[in-house]
């Protein structure tokens, strides 16, 4: 006899479950032998006529015998068995008066072994009389045929026989259901038709080193189990895919890859897509001059900077709890607000943070909004209020405040705190997760899921209370209790860079955010969506299977992806495939995003709908240039300013030309960094950089002038960059179509004449003069879609 398993789980095979069925499914078969004796198994199978010589056959389409059909008769009911889901099943088996349940490892019968048995009579259906009526849990894949067998002994009386299961996720007290038809089949035959191949390859956030592969799902007559990625023949994931997209990583800048994905089913049927090429960019250096100047230091951890109406430059002293302003002509700063004893300031990240001024702050409503912790219940746990005051411009002082919103969860870590109002007139307000799960908030519960405590979301609230006195918009999409909440979304871990942004004439919102040990993020943020922390790090890659974060243990990052809804980022940075799970934080793979601003100025070159984004651990402005309609980044990071200090927050000044930085007073914050004793570059200052036009690019200003050719640049599925260009410039085709690329100098010579139909094209432009140029890109039947000048400036 094989092995009889009591205790533990029996393991078939586990992978991630699917819904699948198998060919050949309704019945199952028996076999009967009269005239035998006795009510104990062993009198069937030691009798001669056994088991060739049945009296009577055939099939039944349930997992149960008709009930009182004789006396003194054996019975074999065999075939197979397919699961519907890949997951832990339990057998139950009930007879008059004995009987035994064999279950293969896999299709074959010489696998079967013994899992549930009675040697003494029940009831039709009593599944506990005996303890070994009841199999342990057996892990079973979807789509895949087991051979089933049950042998039974009837004396005399009455008679029954069933055998009934409970698939993933039911009870295990009890039986769901005696097994149907459904899953029961008279023979062994199984799939032999591969899936459909993976079509509609389509490659994403291509930057230097990484992109994001996808494909759309294959079908197929049984079910498809997953996928496996290559890239230039060799297999880049190490567990079979379950989701439809790979973030492939590791690879090099400016190198074409020929990608393929391959679509299997349960038992190994596969089928392989077309290739395709997928370019990634060329390192794009940061090659604008800008001057710098201190305007003013040893500020105490300035954290929040506003470029005011009033062309003043504000900002918020974290550790000071003081609101100021500075002229950045004059220098002279203003103390406008002391919060003094309002404020608690323990340790970590609290202290005076969030600042935003009304948009109609020179007309009418000079209000200006503030966030801080106001009160410690621990170490660790923290209060944050939100306050609006009013300006008064005869004493230059914040006066008159009103509480917007209190109570708000705060903590010694990941408080976020960032303020944006919005062309609807409405404060946004970034909530982090409280660094629940890590470090000193180890066991502190991870609430960014909870849509009804304000932990990992971000807020929306009235600038001013509505008609009925609320500072809650009733059109906000959350409610608790039948009220609506300030909850506007979910699932953050950290968003310390919250910035709205106009491309084109589409108000976006958008935010930056720290990422656990890698895959920071820059999100899009629109209402009522679920941003997946602590479930979802980064795309829905599942590079965090396996790991714990936050305090969350993920199964499957591609699955909580799925349940959730969750709205994967612009880009994740980086989407490491081997993330580390602890040690010095300056080797992890991210940048530590905070502070966030829009730049839709022209005054600086080919910079027009980027986000610049201010990085404490790097201590860089790392530039991304958006997409036409804003929904995508089309470069790669271009860092600038590097080692001049751990940079909190970035504001661009209304003419374009100036950026204005917050350096940190100290390294030393909560978690990975508490422990930082080194005093960072330019403590405590706000740095002045100002952009220099290079003599080149002056000069191009009368041919522009001059020039008679007009861009056009309606059609959006085409984007170029950097425009002035230095060695080469990039065309972005978003509907990688076949493209002619023409480039003509100002006489109208031919100089370029390139035929494309890759997502990024890079032109080369090292053979020609400085000077002005007329791009012009032309579909395959010969319509010009973008006429553009390009101006080559060295």
């Amino acid at each position: 006899m094989k092995n009889i398993y009591t205790a533990g789980v029996f393991v078939f095979v586990l992978i991630n479950s699917f819904a699948q069925s198998c060919p050949g499914l309704g019945s199952i078969n028996y076999q009967r032998w009269n005239n035998i004796t006795g009510s104990a198994v062993t009198n069937l199978t030691s009798n001669p006529n056994y088991p060739n010589s049945p009296s009577t056959s055939g099939t039944y389409t349930i997992f149960e015998i008709p009930e009182n059909s004789g006396n003194n008769f054996g019975m074999k009911v065999y075939g197979y068995i397919c699961p519907p889901t890949t997951g832990n099943y339990i057998f139950w088996i009930a007879s008059d008066e004995s009987a035994e349940l064999w279950l293969s490892t896999t299709i074959s019968p010489a696998n079967k072994v013994r899992i549930a048995y009675n040697t003494s009579a029940t009831k039709s259906r009593q599944w506990t009389k005996s303890a070994t009526q009841k199999s342990v849990a057996i892990s079973l894949l979807a789509g895949q045929k087991y051979y089933i067998e049950v042998l039974m002994k009837e004396g005399t009386g009455s008679d029954n026989l069933s055998v009934a299961w409970t698939k993933p996720g039911q009870n295990i007290s009890a039986p769901g259901e005696v097994i149907p038809g459904t899953y029961l089949s008279v023979n062994n035959s199984m799939d032999s038709q591969p899936p459909t191949a993976p079509s509609n390859l389509a490659a994403a956030n291509i930057v230097t080193t990484s992109f994001t592969f996808s494909w759309s799902p294959s079908t197929d007559n049984v079910g498809v189990i997953g996928y496996d990625v290559y890239k230039n023949g060799l297999k880049m994931n190490a567990a079979t895919l379950i989701g439809t997209s790979y973030s492939v990583t590791g690879v090099l800048p400016n190198t074409t890859y020929s990608m393929t994905v391959v679509a299997k089913d349960a038992v190994g049927n596969q089928s392989t897509s077309i290739a395709m090429s997928v370019s990634t960019i060329p390192t794009i250096l940061a090659n604008e001059s800008f001057s710098v100047r201190t305007v003013i230091g040893n500020q105490r951890m300035p954290h929040d900077l506003v470029y005011g109406p009033d062309n003043n430059i504000w900002y918020t002293e974290r550790f000071a709890g003081r609101v100021n302003y500075i002229d950045p002509l004059t220098n002279i700063k203003t103390v406008v607000l002391t919060l003094g004893s309002k404020m608690v300031l323990v340790g970590g990240q609290d202290g005076l943070m969030g600042l935003a001024l009304h948009p109609q702050f020179l007309t009418g409503k000079p209000f200006v909004y503030i966030s801080y912790t106001y009160q410690s219940l621990s170490s660790t746990v923290r209060k944050t209020r939100i306050e609006r005051y009013t300006y008064n411009f005869s004493t230059r002082v914040l006066e008159s405040p009103v509480t917007i919103l209190e109570n708000i969860p705060g903590s010694n870590d990941h408080n976020s705190a960032r303020i944006a109002i919005g062309p609807d007139l409405k404060l946004y307000y970034s909530v982090g997760d409280m660094g629940a799960g890590q470090f000193d908030n180890i066991s502190r519960t991870n609430n960014a899921q909870n849509i009804n405590i304000y932990e990992g979301k971000i807020l929306r609230l009235n600038t001013e209370p509505d008609g009925v006195g609320s500072w809650i918009p009733s059109d906000n999409p959350f409610t608790n209790g039948g009220q609506k909440t300030a909850v506007y979304t979910l699932g953050h871990r950290n968003p310390q860079g919250l910035v709205w942004g106009n491309v084109n004439g589409a108000d976006i919102l958008y935010s930056s955010e720290h990422g656990p040990f890698s895959d920071d993020e820059i999100n899009v943020i629109q209402v009522g969506r679920n941003y997946g922390w602590p479930q979802v790090a980064g795309y829905c890659d599942g590079n965090y299977n396996g790991m714990t974060i936050g305090g969350f243990a993920v199964v499957n990052e591609q699955n909580n992806c799925a349940t959730l809804n969750a709205k994967e980022p612009l880009r994740s940075i980086f989407p490491s495939s081997n993330p580390p799970t602890g040690g010095d934080n300056m080797t992890w793979p991210s940048m530590a995003p905070s502070g966030t601003d829009f730049y839709g100025s022209v005054a600086i070159p080919g910079w027009q709908n980027s986000l610049l984004i201010a990085t404490l651990k790097a201590g860089v402005i790392a530039r991304y240039k958006l997409s036409n309609d804003g929904q995508s980044i089309i470069s790669d990071t271009i860092n600038y300013f590097r080692g001049m200090g751990r940079y909190r927050d970035i504001v661009v000044s209304p003419d374009g030309l100036k950026l204005y930085v917050a350096c940190d007073s100290s390294g030393s914050t909560s978690g990975p960094t508490g422990n930082v004793t080194t005093t960072p570059a330019n403590p405590g200052s706000i740095l002045e950089f100002t952009y220099q036009p290079a003599a080149p690019a002056r000069a191009m200003s009368q041919l522009l002038t001059e020039s008679k050719v007009s861009d056009d640049l309606k059609d959006k599925s085409i984007d170029i960059y950097p425009n002035p260009a230095h060695t080469y410039f990039i065309i972005y085709n978003y509907a990688v179509e076949n493209r002619l690329v023409q480039l003509f100098d100002i006489n109208g010579k031919l100089v370029k004449n390139i035929q494309t139909k890759e997502l990024s094209t890079k032109v080369n432009i090292n053979d020609l003069s400085n000077g002005l140029y007329v791009l012009r890109i032309k579909e395959a039947n010969g319509k010009n879609i973008r006429t553009e000048k390009i101006i080559i400036a060295r």
